[in-house]
């Protein structure tokens, strides 16, 4: 993969939803990844050695922009 590919792929991302935990944003992810909706979890949380990081901005779970409303439709608004 070439730099700019890379780049395309993360312009390409877009938040479909931010958590106030890692907890529920992995459930999330879980629920789409089954789907095979592709999904990452952004948090800054410093590596996942201080949680408590998150609270300040949120967790947010990411997918590919051709997936998001397919996405939307399978969390519905349990999520929200």
């Amino acid at each position: 993969m070439t730099f700019g590919t890379a780049k395309r792929m993360t312009n390409d991302l877009v938040t479909l939803r931010t958590f106030r935990n890692r907890a529920e944003a992995d459930t999330a992810k879980s629920l789409l990844d089954s789907q095979n909706i592709e999904t990452f979890v952004i948090s800054d949380d410093a590596g996942g050695m201080d949680p408590a990081l998150a609270f300040a901005n949120g967790v947010q779970l990411k997918v590919y922009r051709k997936d998001l409303e397919r996405a939307k439709k399978l969390l519905g608004s349990e999520y929200s």
